[in-house]
């Protein structure tokens, strides 16, 4: 109901899909009762849903112009015989050759077979169909037509696809030209980088060989003046019981410091050497009580007050370098000592598993739980010693020699607890025990 009061109708328009547009049918002939009745023919025909529309030319002329007009017609009934006698094969070869048109169906329809006979015209013309007028009755005409549809829509579709087809070759060689050229940086990138990294392993080489000649200069030429020093500090030493103890305190920090200097010296360079592969194990039969002994025996010179113990069970002989073997544990009891400014440092061997352990502990700092995976790592240093002087390559040393003879090293710290390292080596063979 209205606001007047008055009924209101709604009218609902259905969608209705979109009509396909019909198959268009050019007609070429002089006759225009030929295109009447063509018409009315087409207007009964109906082929895969869609109709026929007729366009008409009375001429080859005119057939010409509505070709240019409209190059998508699929099919063509042209009349042979028109403004001229061969009016009708002429325009054939306007469509193939100028035009260029191959997709179009051309069907000739002659009311004068002997104007133009069908051999030599299939033969030397290129039409589809050649059909007398007589003959083509209105079923006949609706086949012909279908079939040259059918034709016409298979060929535009390869040609749709041909061209597509071309399309995408011709995208893929551009991105294939893209890709290769994408290559081509990435090779010169790739060979400017190996050139870097050439020169950097070249400067890296000539830096460590003049660091092992640094380092073999330092030792010859600082050996024999720390060498003096010791020597003379032992003397003051002998003088001063006698004269002056009061300074005997001072002297043996002297003497400390030079001990330390030369295990640093002793220590920088066997780790260059174990880095450069140079150094060739003298392994023997070792007496592990007398390596140790001399270890400790060399630290309590340099730290005279300090606890050290040393604790032998039952142990055989280990087989390794005896130098080697003498900076590892040197370098443990050193570090153990340096790390714990109380209490005593305690060194004890065992049987291990058909080998030898060593324990070296102390009761000093410990060791950060996030640090302790990477304390043998070459120049780390644990977050708690910046204030304790050190060079962070001793332990990284030790790990070297250690699994060079064959053995393992571990480590088991608490923080502000103290560290155990433990470092377990090989059983000199039996036949070699007493050699």
């Amino acid at each position: 109901m209205g606001k007047d009061g008055k009924l209101s109708l709604k009218t609902r328009t259905a969608a209705k899909a979109p009509v396909a547009a019909p198959w268009q049918v050019l007609v070429v002939d002089d006759d225009e009762q030929v295109h009447a009745m063509t018409r009315v023919l087409l207007r009964d025909f109906s082929f895969d849903g869609r109709g026929f529309e007729m366009l008409s030319a009375h001429s080859a002329a005119e057939g010409a112009a509505q070709l240019k007009a409209h190059p998508d017609i699929p099919v063509a009934l042209l009349d042979v015989v028109m403004e001229s006698p061969d009016a009708g094969l002429q325009l054939v070869r306007h469509i193939r050759e100028t035009l260029g048109n191959t997709h179009i169906r051309i069907i000739l329809r002659t009311g004068q077979p002997g104007e133009a006979p069908e051999r030599d015209v299939v033969l030397t013309h290129d039409i589809n169909d050649y059909k007398s007028k007589s003959e083509l009755t209105a079923q006949k005409l609706f086949t012909a037509l279908v079939g040259a549809i059918r034709a016409w829509r298979d060929i535009s579709t390869i040609g749709r696809l041909n061209e597509e087809l071309s399309g995408l070759n011709a995208s893929l060689e551009d991105k294939v030209a893209s890709r290769t050229a994408e290559l081509e940086d990435s090779l010169d990138a790739l060979a400017r980088a190996r050139d870097r990294a050439e020169l950097a392993l070249t400067r890296e080489s000539e830096a460590k060989q003049e660091l092992r000649q640094f380092l073999s200069m330092v030792s010859h030429e600082f050996r024999t003046p720390l060498a003096i020093i010791d020597s003379a500090a032992q003397m003051l030493m002998m003088r001063a019981e006698k004269a002056d103890s009061a300074a005997l305190p001072r002297l043996e920090t002297i003497r400390g410091a030079v001990h330390r200097l030369v295990d640093l010296i002793a220590t920088c360079l066997a780790d260059e050497q174990l880095e450069s592969g140079r150094i060739v194990l003298q392994e023997r039969a070792l007496d592990l009580g007398a390596l140790l002994s001399a270890a400790l025996a060399h630290h309590r010179a340099a730290t005279p007050g300090r606890d050290l113990e040393l604790t032998m069970g039952e142990v055989a002989p280990v087989w390794g370098d005896p130098g080697m073997l003498s900076l590892v544990f040197n370098n443990l009891v050193g570090n153990a000592l340096k790390y714990s400014e109380t209490g005593p440092v305690e060194i004890s061997a065992r049987p291990d598993h058909g080998g030898i352990a060593v324990d070296v502990r102390d009761y000093g700092i410990g060791i950060p739980e996030d640090d302790a995976p990477r304390v043998f790592e070459r120049f780390f240093r644990a977050a708690n010693t910046n204030n304790i002087a050190g060079s962070g390559i001793g332990l990284h040393m030790v790990r070297q020699i250690v699994e060079l003879h064959g053995g393992s090293i571990a480590v088991d710290s608490q923080l502000g607890r103290g560290t155990t390292i433990t470092v377990r080596l090989r059983r000199a063979p039996r036949h070699k025990e007493k050699a």
